[in-house]
């Protein structure tokens, strides 16, 4: 039986996943079929925390298979400084869980009024960001009552990933999107325990990915800070070798999120440097799993999907890792389920 909010609500998403099959195809298909037809210049997102995270996922996503750019604008540009945007014929997505931030409401705003055509996911039904944007989208998680956010960040990656699917005419995205509840039944059912050990010592942590992994490896590095208090950073694995590296042999741990698209080779090689480099290495990858530092997750039903299986797995061992440090998962310390800022 699950011990917490946070593992109970981890061991939801494969519901949550084929609720929002069953319940929201036709907004996230919407969004994708107007930003088809505008044909932006730039794809804005605008989000905090783990939502932020998120639209790393749709940074990648965008860019890698619309071929626009995608930029996140920091909310305090309108909250704080009142700038002025100018975002004629571009489209700006909003990620939140509650919907309620004033810094984030501020920003959709000036945007909208800035020229762009906005949509919003969020998980809180009624929510002020709701009202304010041309397409509003539910993430159908339910309530997450715990203040690590586990089902509402997967389900903005699925959202995401059904929004570009229909921008592009991805056939065999949105067939891999179909079979993914079964797969997150896997991913929720992973192993990790051979790394309690190695990621219980206090000492620097590296979360480390590529690509579309490279929002997985932010969401990683946060929960390790907000739920078990150690410290750790996201890194691009290119980045890594830039500087990074010469933290290897300090006692640090790298945990990899191995890709499964054209990156993956670029990933698998950062890994060795940083192991003879000194580093204590551990690979999420359901490719190899014949190595004792390599963690299983399940195998994605397409390549772009994977890190969605890989974050499911993570939730389940750090919640688990949490516990073990003495840590309440569901109420880290000084923080809140919703933050408000300005």
């Amino acid at each position: 039986m699950a011990k917490t909010m946070m593992a109970r609500e981890t061991r939801e998403i494969p519901e949550v996943s084929r609720r929002q099959l069953a319940d929201g195809l036709d907004a996230y298909r919407e969004i994708g079929a107007r930003f088809r037809r505008l044909d932006p210049p730039v794809l804005v997102t605008a989000a905090r925390g783990s939502s932020d995270h998120a639209a790393a996922y749709l940074k990648y996503l965008v860019e890698t298979h619309v071929g626009r750019p995608v930029a996140s604008l920091g909310p305090s540009v309108a909250s704080v400084y009142g700038s002025r945007l100018r975002l004629d014929g571009a489209a700006l997505i909003a990620i939140s869980q509650s919907g309620a931030s004033p810094d984030l409401l501020s920003l959709v705003t000036a945007g909208a009024q800035g020229g762009a055509t906005t949509a919003a996911l969020v998980n809180a039904g009624g929510s002020p960001l709701e009202e304010l944007v041309d397409l509003p989208a539910p993430l159908f998680a339910g309530p997450e009552v715990s203040v690590a956010a586990t089902k509402s960040y997967v389900a903005s990656l699925i959202a995401m990933a059904f929004i570009v699917a229909e921008w592009t005419g991805d056939s065999a995205l949105e067939k891999g999107l179909q079979a993914l509840p079964d797969a997150l039944d896997r991913a929720v059912a992973a192993d990790w325990t051979a790394s309690d050990e190695a990621f219980r010592a206090h000492g620097p942590i590296f979360c480390v990915g590529r690509g579309m992994g490279f929002a997985v490896a932010a969401e990683a590095a946060l929960k390790f800070k907000e739920t078990c208090r150690l410290h750790a950073e996201a890194y691009s694995s290119a980045e890594v070798l830039h500087g990074p590296i010469a933290l290897a042999d300090t006692g640090l741990r790298g945990l990899f999120f191995v890709p499964s698209d054209e990156s993956r080779g670029g990933v698998l090689e950062t890994a060795q440097s940083m192991r003879d480099a000194g580093a204590d290495v551990w690979l999420v990858d359901d490719v190899d799993r014949e190595n004792a530092d390599h963690l299983s997750s399940a195998a994605a039903p397409h390549p772009l999907l994977t890190p969605i299986c890989q974050a499911v797995s993570f939730y389940v061992f750090i919640e688990r890792l949490s516990r073990k440090l003495g840590n309440d998962p569901d109420n880290p310390r000084h923080l809140r389920k919703v933050t408000r800022t300005v």
